[in-house]
């Protein structure tokens, strides 16, 4: 044993990968609808570790939080744009006004309580549930005209405050809004969320089913003798009703099979593969074409579905219509049209306008040829764009590097939150240009979520030899504060939902969980709405909520310096 423990303390990198896996087993355990969650288990776990008395270089800690908070703005950015709109507005003034509550709160209980800087930014980051809360403070508190001893002392409080307070933040904020919330409000939170999910199934998402292609079928026949004869264009005319896109995409002639053009001439037992969209069987009447077989060499052919960011002024201008009839090769869809980041419904009518990005479905060859002919394929990667990262990064490392002092505090966007406000453009101008920055899912989610555990793993694992001298300090008192800080902007949520905004029930109670950023909350309000009804208010807040709550961490610090 003593080996193994003079291995973590000569390769401290070792220790990070041991408190990770640790964490993250620890982070499953569930209890009832509260899981512990990774975050809270790699800090507890770093904590423990942390008395052996090993240091991690806070190089290390700095990166990974950065890539956190990059990924964090990135992920949110095109939702928080979003909500800037006229439609988003109310529950973007509604997630400022509960965080700023939270902050306000923070700082009375603190000063009633007389903590100092770091106790006040611990009890910030864990009764408010916002971890990078953690990071952003203890880069403020590194700023202050004190004694060394005493800006490591109370660095090391943050994350202890976090793990004392975190837990009630989480569980006591889902408690509240999906148990006590809907009797505030005297609603079935179920019954009011049907009545939601009724109204939106005749909304947007009604219109954008009815506008997209869907998937495209492939179907083989021997085709009917009253069809020899004539040309492929003359049969798809004949089959193809009004309104109907129906294509001969492969014709099977003895062994050989080939793409007929429209002027090929149908011949006694050729065997066609037509291509429709599969929402159109039913207004084809399929028993003319013939007799429908089973034949893989006739339908076996590479197919696939591609975002286009469109650059051509050909096609710039034109409706829908005009594209499927004058540009569009045989055999290719429209499967759904994009403007500036957003799907949109579309009809024959919808104009195409220049950087919209129209999503092609067809044969490989057709829709290769033709992506390339209007503009860029976006295509799908497991490729991260480093470049993106590492420029968004930097730019908002030096955007943030510049100070206003306000006391002794020097107050700025940080590294930290430059590069957050750089994720946030950054992912916006991705969602509009999607062939530029591309991160996929599984980048994302571990730049977010590891970046993230990393950062908290640093953190518990430098401060763990202060731990129990600070919880012994803090005792009783610290858990009740946090009770309370967490407990007055979760009700101020729900009444300012209900009196002041007029929100109906799961839209408050989604909003509140959305800008106190505490995910456990909304899945116990779906779960008790028996719908995602209440998500419809989470999104727009917790982007907010991620922004507002991290920048608290520094503002906090002003208070109590």
């Amino acid at each position: 044993m003593t080996w193994f423990i003079d291995a973590l303390r000569s390769h401290p990198e070792l220790t990070l990968f041991l408190t990770l896996a640790i964490g993250y087993a620890v982070g499953k355990i569930q209890i009832g609808t509260f899981k512990i969650g990774s975050v809270t288990g790699v800090l507890v776990t770093g904590v423990i570790i942390g008395q052996l008395n090993i240091t991690i270089d806070a190089t290390v800690k700095s990166v990974f939080f950065l890539l956190f908070l990059f990924a964090l703005g990135y992920n949110a950015g095109p939702q928080f744009f979003k909500g800037l709109k006229k439609d988003g507005i109310p529950q973007v003034i509604f997630s400022v006004i509960v965080c700023v509550i939270g902050l306000i709160s923070t700082i009375i209980v603190g000063k009633i309580l007389h903590y100092n800087a770091g106790q006040a930014a611990g009890l910030a980051a864990g009764a408010l549930t916002q971890s990078a809360v953690i990071g952003v403070a203890q880069d403020s508190i590194s700023q202050l005209s004190v004694s060394a001893a005493d800006i490591k002392s109370m660095s090391d409080f943050v994350p202890v405050g976090y793990a004392v307070t975190y837990i009630f933040g989480t569980i006591g904020c889902a408690f509240v809004l999906s148990t006590l919330g809907p009797k505030i409000y005297g609603v079935d939170l179920a019954e009011e969320s049907r009545k939601i999910d009724n109204a939106s199934k005749d909304a947007l998402e009604g219109k954008l089913l009815n506008s997209r292609a869907g998937d495209v079928d492939y179907r083989a026949y021997i085709i009917d003798d009253c069809y020899i004869g004539q040309t492929v264009k003359a049969v798809e005319h004949k089959l193809a009703t009004e309104g109907i896109r129906l294509f001969m995409v492969r014709m099977k002639r003895g062994n050989d099979v080939f793409r007929p053009n429209e002027d090929e001439i149908i011949q006694k037992n050729d065997r066609v593969a037509f291509s429709f969209k599969e929402r159109d069987v039913s207004k084809i009447n399929l028993l003319e074409i013939g007799q429908e077989i089973s034949d893989y060499t006739l339908i076996n052919f590479p197919t696939e579905t591609v975002a286009v960011y469109v650059k051509d002024s050909e096609i710039t201008g034109k409706s829908i219509s005009e594209v499927r009839h004058n540009t569009l090769t045989r055999g290719v869809f429209i499967s759904k049209l994009q403007s500036t980041g957003d799907e949109i419904p579309y009809n024959n009518e919808t104009v195409i306008k220049k950087k919209d990005v129209i999503t092609l479905t067809g044969p490989v060859d057709d829709v290769e040829a033709l992506a390339y002919k209007i503009g860029k394929p976006a295509r799908d990667s497991d490729e991260t764009d480093m470049i993106f990262v590492g420029l968004g990064i930097l730019i908002g490392g030096l955007i943030g590097i510049p100070a206003l002092t306000i006391g002794h505090v020097g107050i700025s966007l940080s590294t930290s939150g430059g590069a957050l406000i750089m994720g946030l453009i950054f992912g916006l101008i991705h969602s509009r240009r999607p062939t530029i920055g591309r991160i996929p899912k599984g980048t994302a989610w571990f730049l977010s979520n590891v970046g993230l555990a990393a950062f908290v793993a640093v953190v518990g694992i430098n401060a763990g030899p202060g731990f129990v001298s600070g919880l012994r300090s803090s005792g009783i008192s610290f858990f009740l504060a946090g009770v309370v800080v967490t407990l007055i902007p979760t009700f101020a949520g729900i009444f300012l939902g209900k009196y002041v905004f007029k929100f109906s029930a799961p839209i408050a109670l989604g909003a509140t969980a959305g800008a106190l950023t505490t995910t456990a909350a909304i899945g116990a309000i779906t779960e008790k709405a028996e719908s995602n009804a209440p998500v419809l208010g989470y999104t727009v807040p917790y982007a907010v909520g991620n922004i507002l709550l991290t920048v608290w961490g520094s503002l906090v610090i002003i208070f109590f310096s």
